[in-house]
């Protein structure tokens, strides 16, 4: 009987050896990048550190990929299924022939601040100057365009556009006085004021819609991995929800990977976006896509051609939010 018993418990033991083995096998593995090291994407930074992703049954790999261009290629060579990107990355790609969409817009509205040397006091003194953004063609570069044409400044005329890096060789080539002002986030933008820069503008000042670090993926993953957008959409919005709702967890998680240790200088920045900027449902906006074709538009007249939803798909949003899902993380 104690020989027969030993059997069972093996055989029991090796079922679930083999079951747990299947399983693995069958969830679906996923690679997502995130483009840029700043507060508002705090929600993906606490969706890795959480393994959010695997509750929602998916086996996902977050990584860091500093240029949004770079990101766009790993996912059209296949390496990657997810990107943050601005609404203009997406747009300048399907340009090309790509067939990227917005499943969300994080911000929908510019959220840098142009920081400058101190005797640099109001925007129309940046003529003859040089500024740094981290890419030409991202959204710290359109973002500036959008402000200088606003300003009366001819970009690459007036002003000299150079391209930096990431947002740290921003601050650094501010300090080492290789440019006038500098395109930040936060909060890398206080830093840079805590070291020795100005606060020339906030852009958020030009109250303008614009698509800013949603979440983008290609139609025909979608098409052929609906559920696994949908999962993993999920994972993002309980990232979202636990960045809106647990303070102390979004500031250790943000101090991690900014490797910014000044508390103030965060808590600024947090509360800056968990309460007015970050939407619990971050849905991609018609008009913040809108702004991007009319400014791509006037280099480029073949994309007044394009209208906004060749650009978005609000669909997996909607289903998700339709099925109560939101309502059950915040508790309404």
């Amino acid at each position: 009987m104690l020989r027969t018993r030993l059997i069972q418990i093996t055989l029991g033991l090796l079922s679930l050896i083999f079951f747990d083995t299947a399983r693995a096998q069958t969830v679906p593995k996923v690679r997502a990048a995130y483009t840029s090291i700043a507060i508002q994407m705090d929600p993906i930074y606490i969706m890795k550190e959480a393994n959010l992703a695997r509750k929602y049954g998916l086996d996902a790999d977050l990584i860091y990929i500093p240029v949004s261009s770079l990101a766009i290629q790993a996912a059209l060579a296949g390496e990657i299924q997810f990107l943050t990107s601005a609404g203009v990355a997406n747009i300048n790609a399907n340009m090309g022939g790509a067939d990227f969409v917005g499943l969300t817009a994080t911000l929908n509205t510019f959220v840098f601040k142009i920081i400058s040397k101190p005797e640099i006091r109001e925007p129309s003194a940046l003529k003859g100057r040089k500024v740094g953004i981290s890419r030409l063609g991202g959204v710290s570069d359109a973002a500036l365009r959008f402000a200088l044409d606003r300003w009366g400044l001819v970009p690459d005329k007036d002003v000299a556009i150079l391209q930096i890096g990431g947002e740290i060789e921003e601050m650094m080539a501010l300090q080492n006085k290789a440019v006038d002002a500098v395109v930040l986030s936060e909060p890398i933008a206080t830093v840079a004021r805590k070291l020795g820069g100005s606060l020339l503008y906030d852009l958020s000042r030009l109250d303008v819609q614009y698509s800013m670090h949603g979440f983008g993926t290609r139609k025909s993953f979608i098409r052929d991995n609906r559920d696994t957008v949908i999962r993993f959409m999920k994972a993002y919005l309980e990232g979202i929800y636990l960045f809106k709702t647990n303070k102390e967890l979004a500031m250790n998680v943000l101090k991690k990977y900014t490797r910014v240790e000044d508390v103030s200088t965060l808590q600024t920045a947090y509360e800056e976006m968990s309460q007015r900027l970050i939407r619990a449902v971050p849905y991609p906006s018609p008009e913040g896509i809108q702004t991007i074709l009319d400014q791509l538009s006037k280099t480029r007249p073949q994309i007044k051609n394009f209208k906004p939803a060749d650009f978005i798909d609000p669909s997996i949003l909607k289903e998700i939010e339709s099925s109560g899902f939101v309502k059950s993380l915040y508790g309404k």
